[in-house]
């Protein structure tokens, strides 16, 4: 009869535990984080009575959790993935949404701008039209001004969000690692068997910090985990933490990396998933490379428009004076330079068509300088010797070096990055506006043959003779033509002749002792050369070796702004539904389904009910047993 007693005692008890665990499952349905549990029964060791052996019952030999790591590890990847294509997405949409209004806003200035270039020409002498040309001017600056600021405090944005991701990974890794301490001392405690409630804790924080930062996780004989970011830098090794820190970058302080605390090493170029992997990737990708675009268009801008200015003259009759102004290149030395004496560098821009929207690094290695495209990483050797008289060029600027740099010292070389912000007006008075063509030529009276004269063409503003006047007289017979009596030139009709700065072309066919003249064109005030020339450069290409134009560099910035966003929404669609079936995977093996509880639920009640029955048969027995002892 004992038997019968203990035999169903068990069966009580291990169902009474089935019932508690299910009953836990289904308080526990909607709780984050949270696997299912069941309840391990094995057989009890069963007892020989020396004729048969004889079950003993059940036991409770654990609590599972329904739990794969293999999943759980599919699931933390594309959460990763997720969250570094989310914070991309954040950053592209609002340049998108943003600036396709803003930049939209500056390709109508553009057009104003130029517009009141022609009506200059229509009427040279206007100073209600040089006036309005100024202020279309002022009106171009301020909007590339605005759409820089508006990039800027994007990097603004993107460095608090760094900043708060940074403490928000130390915190979990901290939680991590005390409940690493809690789990190894639980498992000893109970003969091997884990505490679940804390395994789910734990992976939930797992999870939690793989939508921050990409991670690889490993699990230690007594239960500890340990985590790993980046290319394997530890961030919890069992109770110990390697808290991440936030760094200056080595050449921009207003930007912020990311270190081990525990080696300082700076390891953002390792960071490329999770939330902390998106806003590296945005501002890399996204908001600098558009500053430094829309810095290259505003150089441009600024250099043809004051190049045009200079080639015609004002109503003093002086050559024109610069309109815009714009921030110089900068170059800046790594905090990390360890040269004796400081060395900097200056840089200045060499020619628009070869100049690009990239940064550079200028490095130094057994003093051999080596230029870097941080874009691609392609690195050339810039040519000169980075002096006044030999600079270094290459990539549209020349770059001088003054103090000697130590062998590893590196400058960030950046061409653009601060020019839209830099835009200015720097001409105020309307009568400086040169709407004359600098140079007028003229064929003499006498002449009997038939060659005509262009009107010229300013190559060299600063030439200090480009005003002198200049007499161009054929000889006889007129194969060949002197300048200010100088010698014989060979002439070819409609052939470029090239002087003090000028370019004219005589075509036709001349007679001996024909003359032609070029001077200064002073008194020109109502020439309207130069300020139709200034009007047309619009859609003259100057960038990228004279293909695009300053136009359709704002054009292509805009058009090029939204491809890159529609291409980042694509992807984070693409893995939006990756994520999704990771989670469903999860949910499929850890999830709680109540429909599966409620019938557990049902099973495990008329279990115990049963053996709550062979008890009460086992105690009739028992008692009915009594009874014949009594009676005999």
């Amino acid at each position: 009869m004992s038997d019968v007693f203990g035999i169903s005692v068990s069966a009580l008890q291990a169902f009474q535990n089935a019932i508690n665990v299910t009953s836990n499952n289904v308080a526990n349905a909607s709780t984050p984080g949270y696997d299912r549990e069941t309840v391990n029964l094995t057989e009890a060791i069963p007892q020989s009575n020396g004729a048969a052996t004889i079950g003993a019952g059940v036991v409770v030999s654990g609590i599972n959790r329904a739990f794969s790591q293999a999943a759980a590890n599919q699931l933390n990847t594309s959460q990763s993935s997720l969250g570094q294509l989310n914070a991309l997405q954040n950053y592209s949409n609002q340049i998108d949404n943003l600036f396709g209004t803003t930049l939209g806003g500056l390709s109508t200035a553009l057009q104003s701008f130029y517009s009141a270039f022609s009506d200059v020409a229509n009427n040279p002498t206007s100073t209600a039209s040089r006036q309005a040309l100024i202020g279309q001017a002022q009106s171009v600056a301020s909007s590339f001004q605005n759409a820089s600021g508006e990039l800027n405090s994007l990097n603004t944005d993107v460095n608090s969000r760094i900043t708060a991701d940074v403490t928000q990974i130390n915190s979990i890794a901290k939680a991590i690692s005390a409940l690493n301490g809690q789990i190894v001392t639980g498992t000893a405690q109970d003969g091997g068997q884990p505490p679940n409630e804390l395994l789910d804790q734990r992976d939930q924080l797992v999870s939690n910090l793989s939508q921050l930062v990409g991670i690889s996780t490993t699990t230690d004989p007594n239960g500890a985990l340990n985590v790993f970011v980046g290319n394997g830098q530890p961030l919890v090794l069992q109770g110990q933490t390697t808290a991440l820190t936030t760094v200056a970058n080595q050449f921009n302080a207003t930007q912020l990396e990311i270190s081990n605390s525990a080696s300082s090493a700076v390891i953002s170029n390792n960071i490329t998933s999770g939330d902390l992997g998106g806003l590296l990737a945005a501002r890399a990708q996204v908001i600098d490379p558009a500053l430094n675009q829309l810095g290259q268009v505003a150089t441009a801008l600024s250099q043809t428009v004051n190049s045009q200015q200079a080639q015609g003259l004002d109503l003093s009759g002086n050559l024109g004076a610069n309109i815009f102004s714009v921030t110089a290149p900068l170059a800046t030395g790594s905090s990390r330079n360890t040269d004796a004496v400081t060395a900097s560098v200056s840089v200045s821009p060499t020619g628009l068509g070869a100049l690009t929207a990239n940064d550079y690094v200028l490095s130094f290695v057994g003093g051999t300088p080596k230029l870097t495209n941080t874009s691609d990483g392609t690195s050339v050797t810039p040519a000169g010797a980075g002096t006044v008289a030999s600079p270094y060029t290459a990539a549209g600027i020349s770059i001088v070096l003054s103090g000697t740099p130590a062998n590893g010292d590196q400058f960030l070389v950046q061409p653009t990055a601060s020019a839209a912000a830099g835009l200015k007006v720097v001409l105020s008075n309307p009568s400086q506006i040169a709407a004359a063509g600098a140079i007028k030529t003229a064929a003499a009276g006498a002449n009997t043959g038939a060659a005509s004269i262009s009107s010229g063409t300013v190559l060299d503003s600063t030439n200090s003779n480009l005003l002198t006047p200049v007499t161009i007289t054929f000889a006889n017979p007129p194969s060949s033509f002197s300048v200010n009596g100088g010698p014989a030139v060979a002439f070819t009709s409609g052939g470029n002749i090239n002087v003090n700065g000028w370019q004219v072309q005589i075509n036709g066919a001349p007679a001996g002792g024909d003359t032609f003249t070029v001077s200064g064109n002073a008194g020109g005030t109502g020439d309207n050369r130069n300020a139709l020339a200034a009007a047309n450069r619009q859609n003259v290409g100057v960038l990228q070796n004279g293909t695009i134009s300053i136009t359709g560099g704002i054009s292509g910035l805009i058009t090029g702004l939204g491809s890159q966003a529609q291409q980042i929404n694509t992807a984070q669609s693409a893995q939006s539904a990756v994520n999704a079936q990771a989670l469903s995977s999860v949910q499929s093996t850890s999830g709680v389904n109540l429909d599966e509880e409620a019938a557990s639920l049902l099973q495990w009640q008329q279990a115990y009910q049963a053996a709550a029955q062979a008890l009460v048969i086992g105690n009739s027995l028992f008692t009915t047993l009594i009874s014949a002892v009594n009676q005999g």
